[in-house]
């Protein structure tokens, strides 16, 4: 199941003002998950707990130049830079996510509206990272490939995404694929050999999926809306996004799927 650029794009396009409305860091320009990890005793906190984790690997590996791949509105990305002289630069296919985010970050950072797969990237970047963007990477192969030719020598490469675990495949995870655009759903093991072909090692795998939220009351009232919804989610792309959302807590509560922190260091020019 393959969806072009164009169409991730018009998705978020289309979608991010619910978004930002509704979701439960949208206030805060988030529309990526809460991870309730170590040290963490708010929402807020759960929700910078992977920028965090970036923000700790940035200050130890002395990166200057910093790049977020699949940038949304620009949260992320400011929350990243916050207190450090680092140069940021945010990328996006989204025209409605590149503007909110130029808005939200002004001078502080560059983004660019560009596809993070076939287009140049700023280059050279010490740390590029990727928050729930990977998965809607139209070819994977072609990601990691532009990335690594962006990153400078021993820079690094952060992916926090979903990941299959090798269960094969089920109406749950064609219905997540469908309903988030997500056509580089793969295993850890698969974008391993990715990156291996483009000399990037694997440094750091994190297995945040039980600090995730997958039984609150809204997502099981939303497991019944996406039921009686379902014959009408074609003619809506809200809908074909939630019964994604609601496959996707399928797959996680199920083991069919796993979400993963993991980080690539560049150890030899990219062919």
């Amino acid at each position: 199941m393959r969806f072009e650029s164009a169409d991730v794009a018009r998705y978020y396009d289309e979608n991010t003002a619910s978004f930002l409305a509704h979701g439960q860091g949208g206030a805060q320009g988030i529309i990526h998950r809460a991870v309730w990890g170590e040290g963490v005793y708010s929402r807020e906190q759960a929700f910078h707990f992977v920028h965090d984790l970036v923000r700790a690997r940035l200050a130890k590996s002395g990166a200057r130049h910093l790049l977020d791949l699949g940038c949304g509105v620009g949260a992320s990305l400011e929350h990243v830079l916050s207190g450090t002289e680092v140069v940021g630069f945010g990328v996006t296919n989204s025209g409605v996510h590149a503007e909110l985010a130029r808005k939200r970050l002004g001078a502080r950072a560059t983004i660019l509206e560009l596809d993070f797969c076939a287009d140049p990237l700023p280059s050279p970047v010490d740390l590029a990272f990727g928050i729930e963007s990977f998965v809607q990477a139209t070819d994977a192969r072609a990601f990691v490939a532009n990335v690594a030719k962006a990153l400078a020598p021993n820079g690094y490469l952060v992916l926090c995404d979903d990941f299959l675990t090798g269960a094969g495949e089920n109406r749950w995870i064609r219905d997540f694929r469908r309903g988030w655009r997500a056509s580089s759903l793969l295993s850890a093991r698969a974008v391993d050999a990715l990156a291996v072909e483009q000399g990037l090692e694997l440094v750091e795998d994190r297995d945040l999926t039980p600090w995730l939220e997958l039984d609150r009351p809204r997502d099981r009232a939303l497991g019944l809306f996406v039921a009686l919804a379902r014959p009408f989610t074609s003619l809506n792309s809200r809908l074909e996004s939630h019964v994604g959302g609601n496959a996707l807590r399928q797959c996680l509560k199920r083991g069919f799927v796993t979400y993963r922190y993991r980080v690539f260091r560049a150890i030899e020019p990219a062919r």
